[in-house]
């Protein structure tokens, strides 16, 4: 199994090898690295293509402590030099596009390009706080079912036609005996860590790299105007915006995101060696 030993805990990750350039893909809450199988399919021949899982989700072990953004974001910079990638093409949803804002940001030399996917740069809205404090509340009693616990947000999770599609209930189910066997503590430390991230948008000036940013046309979590804000503030980047697709859109769309991330990375020069 591969993982490797990063502050303190070991990150489980995936890695097709190859010659081709690096992608890097950073998953969303509740999720973990095989959110992207169905990119990394279509990509594998071209690239080489690393899925991570950040620590105590998937399949990477918990700690004690350090589950905020920043703490996931030093994680990443760590795998990224050991294993060599720089520089890499990082993908990231939702608190995977938290941490590669950060990086790409702070270390543009590490980068190749960015692909940004139903995230925000803005600080937890203050109205859902109350109702994820009560989910994490909720998930700390004995005896709760995790995925009784997971209902109130699924919502969030999906748009309503995959939600409502008979013919994913199989792809969604697996996701869901995914998150039963969660460890309930890791999940809240690490939404607590998601609800305490500090805005960075006075940042994404500093994101010279090409930069793709996609949103679900029905993403409950991050509604797509999020997306448009940091189209807005990231100089020449891209936006593609999926129709009826809702925060999990690699999960729901998973050939209209390979679609966009192939004609993307198309138009990026490949490194002269």
């Amino acid at each position: 199994m591969p993982v490797l030993p990063v502050h303190g805990t070991d990150l489980y990750y995936e890695d097709t090898g190859g010659p081709g350039e690096p992608i890097l893909f950073l998953h969303g809450f509740l999720f973990d690295g095989r959110q992207y199988e169905a990119q990394v399919a279509a990509l594998r021949d071209g690239y080489r293509c690393l899925a991570l899982d950040f620590r105590g989700q998937g399949r990477s072990a918990p700690t004690r402590g350090g589950y905020q953004v920043e703490q996931h974001t030093a994680d990443v910079l760590t795998v990224i030099r050991r294993l060599g990638l720089a520089p890499t093409h990082l993908v990231g949803l939702s608190m995977g596009g938290f941490v590669a804002m950060r990086i790409a940001a702070r270390e543009p030399d590490l980068l190749r390009s960015l692909t940004l996917l139903n995230t925000s740069a803005a600080a937890q809205a203050l109205a859902k706080v109350p109702k994820q404090l009560a989910l994490a509340g909720a998930a700390r009693i004995v005896g709760v079912s995790p995925q009784v616990i997971l209902s109130g947000i699924e919502a969030e999770m999906y748009g309503e036609a995959f939600r409502t599609d008979p013919s994913r209930r199989a792809q969604r189910q697996v996701w869901q005996q995914r998150w039963a066997s969660a460890d309930r503590a890791i999940l809240v430390r690490t939404l607590l860590g998601i609800l305490i991230r500090p805005d960075i948008r006075t940042e994404l000036g500093d994101v010279t790299v090409p930069t793709l940013v996609l949103a679900g046309g029905a993403d409950m979590s991050l509604p797509p105007r999020f997306g448009r804000e940091i189209h807005a503030l990231i100089a020449g980047s891209r936006y593609v915006e999926l129709p009826g697709i809702g925060h999990s859109s690699p999960v729901e769309d998973p050939e209209g995101v390979t679609k966009a991330l192939l004609e993307f990375l198309a138009g990026i020069a490949p490194t002269v060696s």
